[in-house]
């Protein structure tokens, strides 16, 4: 009876590792095809029409816009942000460099009702939105230990804002049969992440909210896409761009350079680059348990605590 259980035992613990690595063979495979071996799509026909950002001034959306203008020969951008400053040397910065047309609305996704959006974005003609807009809560610790009402806001700022956009701007490419709609979010929304909770949370809704739509409007001419990155040099992950080695923190123009190429191909959630794809591909290797026993008392409440800490303080010196 014992050789039997022992048996079983065996059989059950290969069995156990053949699936991990299978799912690790798979992920790699899937990055080769997804980012070396699928054509892009060929965005010519969008080119007369708007392409809308939020968040496009700073970290992944402003390397976004940059790289759709640089290899995409896309031009003309409706820019939604809180900061009037960096909206303003945005636009001049796409007007001097590539020529571009621009147009710039002031809201504060954060305090600003959802209602003030400017109503022109439900009849231009907008041929893709980014909804980029995203905050992260500046400290590392429970919800009794954020300041009053921040997981509330992180999710107003991650996910309504993008639900709100995308009610906005999607009837009018149904009408047109075209478009796209790449959504900003995260891989923390891949499991439940103790002493971040609403940040991976609105992160999670909204790639279920993006897969949704996916498949709502397969085949009508919307492309829906949500890249679920890792870690990229910005703000809200609190890394500064020189911190970036684009192994294990990527450069948000690295970063764009590979989540541009595949803008609008049939890969609807994506990581968005190599990196992340192998890095994503290596966990897999060890269970959500191990993850969680493991990942969360040594790098969560350690590394990366102090490392939130630091980031907020050098550069709350800064604005002084």
């Amino acid at each position: 009876m014992s050789a039997i259980l022992w048996s079983a035992l065996q059989f059950a613990v290969v069995s156990y590792g053949c699936v991990r690595v299978l799912k690790f063979l798979y992920i790699i495979c899937k990055s080769i095809l997804v980012h070396f071996i699928t054509p892009k799509h060929d965005l010519q026909y969008l080119k007369d029409t708007w392409t809308v950002i939020t968040g496009g001034t700073d970290g992944i959306g402003r390397a976004y816009i940059e790289e759709l203008c640089k290899e995409r020969g896309i031009k003309k951008f409706y820019l939604i942000g809180r900061n009037i400053n960096k909206l303003n040397n945005t636009r001049k910065e796409l007007e001097e460099r590539y020529g571009c047309e621009v147009k710039t609305h002031v809201h504060d996704f954060e305090r600003d009702d959802l209602s003030a959006l400017p109503k022109d974005l439900s009849t231009l003609d907008i041929g893709i939105l980014i909804n980029c807009a995203g905050i992260a809560p500046h400290i590392i610790g429970t919800l009794t230990e954020l300041p009053e009402g921040l997981a509330s806001t992180i999710l107003r700022v991650n996910l309504m804002s993008s639900v709100k956009m995308t009610e906005i701007v999607l009837p009018n490419m149904v009408k047109k049969k075209q478009g796209i709609i790449v959504n900003i979010s995260s891989m923390t929304g891949w499991r439940p992440l103790p002493y971040l909770s609403s940040y991976p949370a609105s992160k999670a809704a909204l790639s279920f909210f993006s897969d949704s739509l996916s498949d709502e409007y397969r085949g009508t001419g919307i492309r829906v896409q949500c890249l679920i990155p890792m870690l990229v040099a910005t703000k809200v992950a609190s890394y500064e761009a020189e911190e970036a080695n684009n192994i294990f923190v990527v450069t948000p123009e690295n970063f764009a350079k590979q989540a541009v190429r595949i803008i609008g191909t049939t890969w609807e959630i994506t990581t968005g680059c190599v990196q992340h794809d192998i890095q994503v591909a290596l966990g897999t290797l060890f269970s959500f348990w191990f993850f969680k026993v493991m990942f969360v008392p040594v790098v969560m409440l350690g590394v990366h605590k102090h490392r939130v800490a630091s980031y907020q303080a050098k550069n709350s010196k800064k604005s002084e």
